[in-house]
């Protein structure tokens, strides 16, 4: 206690050091703590199951599509039925779509569709109520339904008794029978509604689609190896007995846990390594605060010394000195951390998963004190070593054990120098790459512009409109109306929106007639169902032919049930597609050929126009070329309009307008995410701008503290070496060579401290492959730059010390001699 009363009146004393050590402390636990309450909430926080651990995604391997695929119904069956390690096997669904009515305003829902036995393979209960039984499973007895924490609260305002109670769901009446707890979000925090998951008979006999999600628990004691051997012994068996279906296909089992944060797991753990960084600089900034107090504590170390102070007790002291600064920055760091959470959390991208698991909580404070605790090693034990090793008899008068003591301390200050420059500059090179990546990406072309255009999604309602008919005919009514406001230049709508990943996939093979070479088939091909003004609203340039017209109308449709021979479908296909079937013709040369789905009894359609090709997927991703559909022919209830204004007014001021439009048709259709499409491109970026701007954020800070060490390590020597400098300058020496040779010694810590972190940064870079596009991993301009930020940097920190050097009175350091 005394030493600790001692150590806050050395604060007292010295306010400014208090102020920058404290802020130091705090501004490295504030953002580690900050980070780490992310990737624990994230990657590391055990899901909310009963005995998570043992729970595992099941995945189809296809050697044929080249890509891991969703689990066909039948395979499933096959899976559940025959394996020897799994206590159980459930089936979800997880694209389905609900309009709520009835209760409000009308609302979409994502919904999924549960087996009956997917709570008890998670092991987890409703709040209210009961799950699914098997019964109702079965097509008939499915119309009951799970309920989400949120929209209990939300919608029905958490009234107990729901259950039991009917509501709307797309114009059919389903029994709620439960209320889940609010830590279940399953699949994902989107799912706010679940019904049973019916599976049509057909799925059985065709082994397709390979349309759901499965998730096992393995029996006590089984590991995951096991449990692999176990499904690929299955699926052996199934390819033999099913080849049309099964051949090259195989199941892959994935913890649950990692299944879940797979997408994020690289990009937190390069922003947990990077604050981790800043940590350490921070502490070494630190600890070369506390020997430069040292040494000038020296004579008041020597007095304790003679008066009987063991080296131990002298240690003690040292980092007793330390305690308070450690828990005061520990507490500003972790209001700082709750601070960043609260900016960060609006900033994370809607892809992110288990966001509702990150807070500050105990296993984060724990490693909040572990953190501390690190640091007052880290920072302390050197200092305090050094403040121990006392000779009272030099250092009484002042001899050259005096001298090497000083010499050590200065060493030690050096090192910790060019660590921190060393570790700034893998944190300069990553920032960079990832800056370049953005810019990169931004540059892309996806297709189509994105100015002035208004889009939203609509899940019609088979059950309203069951027929193809009449679902075109309710989107005809719905453009006509929206089209007819003020201030829009035309409307389009589209199956699927470009670069929203939302919603199911559709891909596929294509096959082609008359193609006139050995390629006549596409793999793997996108599908989408479009109307007529679509490609001029979104401004997708037509190289050849004409788009598609009114006159395709439903009547004209051949039905995918009709032979080969159907020609009077007609459909569009984008210039990679023309390109790589028809390579030796220009797009005028296709129009008339035909194609179709790659499937038994699926129509020839006759391709009438070429337009240009669209990154749908992404910014960064181009997989699929596409072909069309016209809405008319090939309906679809799930569609999203796109809307351009005229002029260069703020689309969102056509919102309230184009829903009003849309009630006026059907006062029981809602639409959901409304947004521009711009906010949709940006939409796909915000993981990597997030990324980007953290690690810039942490770069500059990191930056900042390291030439704040330097400055101070040459302020120091430029006082230790006063009375060199004023001799040197005595004995004819000029002052631009004190200056050159003060900014020599600061060249020489910067360029050690930028070879090592420049090497490390080489080896390191490697890890970000997967987070850059168009840029190499070892990117010569982003480690040039990063070297001529750290080379200004250096500069400009050593600056004043020189030029304070420079200017040494020697007439007062003759007289001092």
């Amino acid at each position: 206690m005394q030493d600790l009363r001692y150590a806050f009146r050395l604060l007292r004393a010295n306010p400014g050091f208090a102020a920058t050590a404290i802020l130091t402390v705090a501004l490295g636990v504030g953002a580690t703590t900050a980070i780490f309450s992310v990737v624990y909430g994230v990657m590391l926080r055990p899901l909310p199951y009963g005995e998570p651990t043992r729970l595992v995604a099941l995945w189809t391997n296809s050697t044929k599509a080249g890509s891991r695929l969703f689990v066909s119904a039948a395979n499933y069956r096959d899976w559940r039925e025959q394996n020897r390690t799994f206590e159980d096997i459930a089936l979800v669904r997880s694209i389905a779509n609900f309009n709520l009515t009835g209760v409000g305003e009308p609302e979409r829902l994502q919904a999924g569709r549960f087996s009956a036995n997917v709570l008890s393979v998670l092991r987890v209960a409703p709040m209210l109520g009961r799950g699914f039984l098997e019964e109702e499973n079965q097509i008939g007895h499915d119309t009951v339904a799970l309920l989400s924490h949120r929209l209990w609260m939300r919608r029905f305002n958490g009234d107990p008794s729901i259950v039991g109670r009917t509501i709307q769901l797309s114009g059919v009446a389903y029994t709620v029978v439960g209320v889940m707890g609010p830590e279940f979000q399953y699949p994902t925090r989107d799912f706010e509604i679940w019904v049973p998951n019916t599976v049509n008979p057909d799925e059985y006999k065709l082994r397709a689609p390979f349309g759901f999600l499965a998730v096992g628990r393995l029996k006590p004691g089984v590991t995951l190896q096991q449990a692999q051997a176990d499904l690929d012994a299955i699926s052996a068996r199934l390819a033999r007995a099913y080849p049309g279906s099964n051949q090259s296909v195989s199941a892959q089992v994935v913890p649950l846990h990692e299944d879940t944060v797979e997408s994020v797991r690289l990009a937190l753990s390069v922003l947990l390594a990077a604050v981790g960084c800043v940590l350490l600089i921070g502490c070494a900034n630190l600890a070369n605060l506390l020997l430069a107090r040292a040494a000038h504590r020296t004579r008041e170390l020597t007095v304790r010394a003679a008066l009987g102070a063991s080296r131990g007790r002298l240690v003690r002291q040292s980092l007793a000195e330390l305690t308070p600064i450690v828990v005061v920055g520990g507490a500003l760091g972790l209001l700082l951390a709750s601070w960043l959470l609260q900016a960060l959390l609006p900033l994370l991208p809607a892809s992110m998963p288990r966001v509702e698991a990150i807070a500050i909580n105990l296993p984060v404070l724990a490693f909040t004190a572990g953190v501390l605790a690190l640091t007052g090693l880290l920072c302390g034990l050197g200092p305090s070593l050094q403040a121990a090793r006392v000779d009272l008899a030099s250092s009484m008068r002042e001899s050259s054990r005096g001298a090497s003591a000083g010499a050590a301390r200065t060493r030690l200050r050096r090192g910790l120098v060019i660590a921190q420059i060393a570790i700034v500059v893998p944190l300069l090179v990553s920032a960079s790459l990832l800056a370049r990546t953005l810019g990169e990406l931004r540059r892309v072309d996806p297709g189509f512009r994105t100015d002035h255009v208004l889009s939203l999604l609509l899940a019609i309602p088979r059950t309203k409109y069951p027929t193809d008919h009449e679902v075109a005919a309710m989107c005809q009514r719905v453009i006509a109306r929206v089209a007819a406001l003020p201030g829009v230049e035309s409307v389009g709508a589209v199956n699927r929106l470009p670069l929203n990943t939302s919603g199911s996939i559709q891909t596929g093979p294509l096959e082609f007639d008359g193609a006139g070479r050995a390629i006549d088939r596409l793999a793997d091909a996108d599908y989408r169902t479009v109307t007529p003004d679509y490609f001029r609203t979104m401004r997708i340039p037509l190289s050849a032919g004409r788009s598609f017209t009114d006159a395709d109308r439903e009547d004209a449709r051949a039905s995918m049930a009709e032979t080969a021979s159907a020609t009077n479908m007609v459909g569009m296909i984008d210039e990679r597609i023309a390109r790589t079937v028809w390579p030796h013709e220009d797009a005028n040369g296709v129009l008339g050929k035909r194609f179709r789905i790659a499937f038994p009894g699926m129509p020839w359609v006759t391709i009438v126009g070429v337009v240009g090709h669209v990154r749908h997927t992404g910014l960064d991703a181009d997989p699929c070329p596409t072909a069309y559909w016209n809405y008319l022919q090939r309906g679809q209830d799930r569609m999203a309009l796109v809307i351009r204004t005229t002029g260069d007014g703020d689309p969102r001021q056509l919102i309230a307008p184009v829903l009003a439009a849309i009630r006026e048709v059907d006062p029981d259709q809602p639409a959901y995410d409304v947004r521009p499409m711009d906010d949709v491109l940006e939409r796909t970026l915000a993981q990597r701008w997030l990324n980007t701007l953290l690690l810039i954020t942490f770069a500059t800070v990191s930056l900042a503290l390291a030439s704040i060490g330097l400055y101070g390590v040459m302020a120091y020597t430029v006082t230790q070496r006063a009375r060199e400098f004023g001799v040197r300058l005595a004995l004819g020496a000029r002052p631009a060579d004190i200056l050159r040779l003060v900014l020599t010694q600061s060249a020489t810590l910067a360029l050690t401290g930028a070879l090592i972190g420049l090497a490390a940064a080489w080896l390191a870079s490697r890890m970000l492959r997967s987070l850059l596009f168009n840029v190499p991993t070892r990117d010569i301009v982003s480690f040039a730059l990063s070297a001529l930020v750290l080379a200004t940097v250096a500069l400009a920190a050593s600056y004043l010390p020189a030029r304070r050097a420079a200017r040494v009175d020697p007439i007062s350091t003759l007289r001092a001699e």
